[in-house]
């Protein structure tokens, strides 16, 4: 990512660690400009350490926030193609069931692979 991106400051760090933790700055605090998120690491004593293992956090967090916006989004558009009668029937082969949305049954979904749909036609 470019440099721009982000606003890198560092300061003092905190806890345990004596005299040179309290004198030395080493703790490092990068924000992300565009989304305001921030990421802090005092994890090691050397400056260049802590802006790398912050800079990775940081991408690493906007990258799952933006895994979670992008779910987030697949299961809405799914819940509405249920809600509107586009989907009839969903087949969950994890936890081995099938689900018919217009009568709200659930069935076995070997049951169902066999042939076995009047669970489905008499409700």
């Amino acid at each position: 990512m470019k440099e721009k991106k982000f606003k890198i400051e560092y300061t003092r760090g905190t806890g345990p660690g004596g005299q040179h933790k309290n004198k030395v700055e080493t703790c490092v605090v990068i924000t992300h400009i565009a989304t305001g998120l921030q990421e802090r690491c005092q994890d090691s004593w050397s400056k260049n350490q802590n802006e790398v293992l912050a800079k990775k956090r940081l991408i690493a967090k906007m990258y799952q926030i933006a895994l979670d916006k992008r779910d987030a989004l697949k299961n809405e558009q799914r819940l509405d193609r249920i809600k509107n009668g586009r989907v009839i029937r969903t087949y969950n082969y994890i936890r081995n069931e099938v689900i018919d949305h217009r009568t709200k049954v659930k069935s076995s979904l070997k049951k169902t692979m066999n042939g076995e749909l009047n669970i489905f036609i008499n409700n």
